[in-house]
């Protein structure tokens, strides 16, 4: 089996930690969740391929076993692992409503390796303890989805949020006007609405460009994405 069979099977199927294990078995049981997707969304049918992977980069080709009520995944050859090619992270101040979702699962389909969420001094969205506990749940489920969707064997990580000033040292910042994103930065930070204070620009040694244009958060969190991995 290679890459280019699992990118043509029907469907992938992204296993999450607690289930993770079944990738070694001859047959898996799919949590409901899964199977529910499988069945009402993807309408897959009784002997149609379906790829099955952990997220860490652990994949294998099965065959949907349809009966009655009951949906398996039936092995057809053995696990294969892929080394991952790219470990960019993007880290990211949050924009307002969902366009943080449409962000996640933009970034992911693109193949980010981390999301890392930022709270910088102009931060307009901010979130407590408990509300990043609950969104991070959500986000994270979002990141899922689109890795299956996209057919990709890794799992995107989404962390934070954590203030700016800890990460910027470590990262490229993306400023209007600045030289073209090369494919050597490892980490690339966004800005807020408002931009990135002076003492925070201070803090990083690199900036990259997205343009002229001055960008909308996601919108410049896209680009860099795929400026950095789209070759």
């Amino acid at each position: 089996m290679t890459e280019h069979d699992r990118r043509r099977a029907t469907s992938q199927v992204l296993l999450d930690a607690v289930h993770a294990g079944a990738l070694d078995d001859e047959l898996i049981v799919p949590p409901d969740e899964v199977e529910h997707h499988l069945r009402r969304v993807l309408r897959v049918r009784d002997g149609e391929s379906v790829a099955v992977t952990d997220g860490a980069g652990r994949w294998k080709m099965s065959i949907a076993r349809l009966s009655g009520s009951s949906l398996t995944l039936e092995a057809a050859g053995a696990v294969i692992v892929e080394e991952r090619s790219e470990l960019f992270t993007l880290a990211t101040a949050m924009p307002k409503g969902d366009r943080l979702d449409w962000l996640v699962q933009k970034a992911t389909e693109l193949g980010v390796a981390r999301i890392l969420l930022l709270h910088a001094e102009r931060s307009t969205v901010r979130w407590n303890a408990e509300r990043a506990a609950k969104q991070m749940v959500r986000l994270r489920r979002i990141a899922d989805q689109s890795t299956g969707q996209s057919r990709q064997v890794w799992r995107t990580e989404i962390d934070g949020p954590v203030a700016a000033y800890e990460v910027l040292p470590l990262a490229a910042v993306a400023v209007p006007g600045a030289v073209d994103v090369v494919d050597i930065e490892p980490m690339i930070a966004i800005g807020p609405e408002g931009g990135w204070t002076d003492d925070e620009l201070a803090l990083s040694q690199r900036r990259v460009g997205l343009g002229d244009s001055i960008l909308r958060v996601e919108t410049a969190a896209i680009a860099a994405t795929t400026l950095r991995l789209i070759r």
